[in-house]
């Protein structure tokens, strides 16, 4: 992730380009082209959503939509690592892909800031069009985006006038005119400290100093014990008798991980045996 400030237009910028990171989200799953190209679209946007907050909350980004793709669901942490996953109906290779439904942004900065939640309708099936509108509707922020995704990578590109600046709205729309002239190969392949700087060359450009993004999966041996102790002692032992085991699969890496009946015993005993994969 490389932020950048364009500073005589009171306009922050910020480049996210992820590979194998984004690699690692999609490891365990076959979504239909579509699907896999608008969830690599969600998680740069919440990369980019999420450089621009104070506190770094940790940040979903979800759509809910009535058409063949049921739920999109991405969450970035304070850390930048990020998590994906998409759930479809039938025919996810249908058009709209959304069809009606909305974008839903939370935002948690734990107890002492507390957590905030935004709601848009489905603008349009452009999720770069969404996010603009939640921007604007939320904060009244004007802010563009482009995002762009293949088999390989993932990449973003947004520009905000900076809040409590002097807007320039002239200025802003010609930095965004030079943004939106950029080729996706470019977005996807070109160094930051090439690209921005070319792009962006009438402008005096500050970059910061670029931070990591890695891929977050949760499904550690502790998480998956108290997942499996939610279900209570009485729901495991019907299904180990019903299945002789307990499987629990992890939405976001697709990896189903078994507990035979001692490793059961064991969790009900408060300790955390190693799941295996199954």
């Amino acid at each position: 992730m490389q932020r950048f400030l364009l500073e005589d237009e009171h306009i922050r910028g910020t480049l996210v380009r992820l590979d194998e990171t984004w690699r690692q989200v999609i490891a365990q799953h076959h979504y239909p082209p579509k699907v896999e190209t608008l969830l690599g679209q969600s998680v740069a946007a919440a990369v980019l959503l999420a450089s621009g907050l104070k506190g770094r909350p940790q940040l979903s980004i979800q759509l809910q939509g009535e058409g063949p793709l049921r739920l999109l669901l991405v969450q970035c942490s304070p850390q930048l690592r990020v998590r994906g996953m998409a759930q479809c109906r039938a025919h996810a290779a249908a058009e709209p892909l959304l069809g009606g439904g909305r974008l839903v942004v939370n935002l948690d900065a734990g107890e002492r800031y507390g957590t905030y939640q935004g709601i848009v309708p489905l603008v349009s099936e452009d999720l770069e069009k969404c996010l603009e509108a939640y921007f604007w509707q939320s904060e009244q922020l004007a802010t563009r985006l482009m995002l762009v995704c293949d088999e390989e990578q993932c990449a973003g590109l947004m520009l905000q006038i900076l809040p409590g600046g002097e807007p320039n709205p002239e200025g802003f729309a010609q930095a965004t005119t030079l943004a939106r002239a950029l080729k996706p190969l470019d977005l996807l392949h070109e160094t930051a400290e090439r690209l921005l700087p070319q792009v962006f060359s009438r402008y005096k450009i500050r970059l910061f100093k670029p931070q990591p993004v890695l891929h977050d999966c949760r499904c550690t041996p502790e998480h998956l014990a108290n997942i499996a102790r939610l279900l209570g002692a009485d729901e495991l032992d019907s299904i180990l008798r019903e299945m002789g085991h307990v499987e629990l699969t992890c939405e976001f890496c697709n990896r189903a991980f078994s507990y035979d009946a001692s490793d059961v015993a064991a969790i009900l005993r408060g300790e955390t045996p190693g799941a295996r994969l199954h």
